[in-house]
């Protein structure tokens, strides 16, 4: 009975102090005033600051000038004077081919030549004289038939006056018309005489088969022996050079940069058929990037490029945009076009190996001492234009256009002339927010907040907050101490009662 007393003691007082904290938290509630709550948002100051646009590419380091020496001449390799990382100048000979067949081979088209142009000049000469001959004949027989056709000529205008004379005989009656017809067929032949010769303004001139009659003593073969003799001439140059071509030789100043050929093997039958030698000018290098087409705006001559590979160790060098190929590509896998652009090396190259990855980050814009915001501040307004919302004392938007400059991935250049440094700005605004907005922020998003945490004492303004929190803290804590000692307290009386 006596431990039911005790139980319902207990159970009296956590009811009386049940009321009693609720009474409290009720009066608090019924004398703190209503405050108008706005949009939630949250902000970040405007910076001053030095803000760079760039574009990063990563492509394989390369000489500025590079040859791939190469032979097809199937001849053995029997010096090699050149290894990888041999330095050698222009013309300098690398290797020789075993050229004594070669050198055999020459002779003998040599040999060739020369008797096939005496021949042809013994020929010529033959037909040279055929050809004076039979023009000489045709002069003689031109004369002989100059004689013939004039006493032919003679003949015929003599038998005309016996014809005329005849023929007014007969018209007289002395004479018969048998007599004029026949007098008239003697006509007839001796002017078949006279035309039967060629003859202009009463010259006998040679006839077509007089003329290919002299074609024909010529020499029909004259042509054909002009071509055979083209033909080995162009033989014998052929193997001259490929005597030259022996000789193996770099055709720039540069570096062995690769060897893929061994003594005793066919200059034709490299590794992998790769080139004999390859030779870079790595002086002096580069490398070929392939920029967007969407980027390629940006990038012009000149722009200059910070060079950056695993090899360099943290280190920078310099470069600079040097050649933008006119042309694009077609990009694999893709619909974008790339197009090539050249950076070449203008720093210190000596840590750099040809052949490596390196990144180049070209300079595409740069700003210094201009107000910052990160690019997710930006609203694009129905007319095309930019702006921020700036959050006044009052917590109320206002809507400010801005004009953007130089950006990069995370932030912006603005200009306006009514923003300043320190301005707090929506980030990410939605189209609900509108000129007037009441709105709210985090604390910690405060400017206030802000200014906190980049202050160096950061008790100062923070000592009456954490006061406050902390007296209330403390009378939580007493009330909870208190409860459990009272509790104690009925405890130990109703157990001595």
């Amino acid at each position: 009975m006596k431990e039911k007393i005790v139980s319902h003691k207990k159970s009296i007082a956590v009811v009386i102090i049940i009321c009693l904290i609720a009474g409290g938290i009720y009066y608090k509630k019924k004398s703190t005033p209503q405050v108008e709550v706005g949009t939630m948002v949250t902000t970040t100051p405007i910076i001053k600051g030095d803000i760079q646009e760039s574009i990063s590419l990563r492509a394989p380091l390369e000489g500025t000038e590079s040859a791939e020496i190469v032979s097809r001449l199937h001849y053995e390799v029997l010096q090699l004077n050149a290894k990888e990382g041999d330095r050698v100048k222009r013309g300098q000979v690398l290797a020789v081919l075993d050229s004594d067949t070669l050198k055999q081979e020459i002779k003998r088209a040599e040999d060739q030549l020369a008797l096939a142009k005496v021949e042809s000049q013994e020929t010529s000469s033959r037909s040279a004289q055929s050809v004076a001959l039979a023009k000489a004949q045709l002069e003689e027989k031109l004369k002989d038939q100059q004689t013939a056709y004039e006493k032919a000529v003679l003949e015929r205008d003599e038998i005309k006056r016996k014809y005329d004379n005849i023929q007014t005989l007969v018209q007289a009656g002395v004479e018969t018309e048998e007599s004029l017809k026949e007098i008239k067929n003697t006509y007839d032949s001796a002017q078949q005489a006279v035309d039967s010769y060629s003859v202009e303004d009463g010259k006998v001139i040679a006839t077509d088969a007089d003329l290919k009659s002299i074609e024909n003593s010529a020499d029909t073969s004259s042509a054909s022996r002009a071509k055979n003799i083209a033909m080995l001439q162009t033989e014998l140059n052929n193997k001259r050079k490929d005597l030259e071509e022996c000789q193996i030789t770099s055709p720039i100043d540069g570096t062995i940069t690769r060897v893929n050929i061994k003594m005793g093997r066919f200059a034709d039958d490299t590794d992998d058929d790769k080139p004999m030698f390859v030779v870079e000018n790595i002086d002096q290098m580069e490398m070929e990037i392939l920029v967007s087409e969407y980027d390629i705006g940006k990038i012009q001559i000149g722009q200059t490029a910070t060079i950056t590979a695993d090899i360099l160790q943290g280190e920078t060098v310099e470069g600079v945009v040097d050649r933008i190929s006119p042309t694009g590509e077609e990009k694999a896998g893709s619909t974008e076009r790339i197009i090539p652009t050249t950076v070449r090396i203008t720093g210190d190259a000596k840590g750099l190996i040809a052949g490596i990855n390196a990144k180049a980050e070209i300079l595409i814009a740069e700003s210094k001492d201009v107000l910052l915001l990160p690019l997710e501040c930006l609203r694009e307004e129905a007319d095309g234009s930019v702006s921020v919302l700036r959050v006044n004392s009052e917590n109320k938007i206002e809507v400010i256009p801005v004009t953007t400059g130089v950006e990069n991935d995370i932030n912006v250049e603005i200009s306006s002339d009514i923003l300043q440094e320190g301005d707090n700005i929506v980030i990410a605004p939605t189209s609900d927010l509108i000129e007037g907005t009441l709105v709210t922020i985090p604390p910690e998003m405060t400017p206030e907040s802000a200014g906190m945490e980049n202050n160096s004492n950061p008790e100062d303004g923070n000592e009456e907050m954490n006061t406050e929190e902390n007296s209330e803290m403390d009378t939580e804590e007493s009330n909870e101490s208190n409860t459990d000692n009272s509790e104690t307290d009925n405890a130990e009386t109703d157990s001595v009662e």
